[in-house]
């Protein structure tokens, strides 16, 4: 049975991924105090490590119910990179806080479907 992480956690790692180019569009165009002394093709380089890390992490989400992959680990080191990125931006905490409620929230339902799911199975 297909399992609902790719489904749930996946949508909210895509979110991200915009999220973070704009911040980096952002932190370019404001010169944010911290931000200002990097250029944009460090901004650019930090914004492509996370945007890899997430993109990995979709692609390792577990695909059927039982299934162990380590999308989900991989999805909460984006979560934690994200937060750091609020170092540059100031307002990052403020995202990062409401995509790390959002995807704790989306791990815990898609387990919770998936177990009830191959219970009833």
């Amino acid at each position: 049975m297909k399992s609902k992480f790719p489904v749930l956690c996946g949508s909210i790692l895509i979110c991200e991924l915009f999220i973070v180019y704009f911040a980096v569009l952002t932190a370019y165009g404001l010169a944010v105090k911290t931000a200002g002394s990097l250029t944009l093709g460090q901004l650019l380089l930090g914004a492509s490590v996370i945007a890899v890390l997430a993109i990995a992490s979709v692609l390792l989400l577990p695909r059927r119910i039982g299934q162990k992959r380590p999308g989900v680990a991989l999805g909460w080191v984006v979560q934690i990179l994200l937060l750091a990125s609020g170092f540059l931006i100031t307002s990052m905490f403020f995202v990062a806080a409401i995509f790390i409620i959002m995807w704790a929230v989306s791990v815990y339902w898609s387990a919770r479907i998936d177990r009830e799911v191959a219970q009833r199975a």
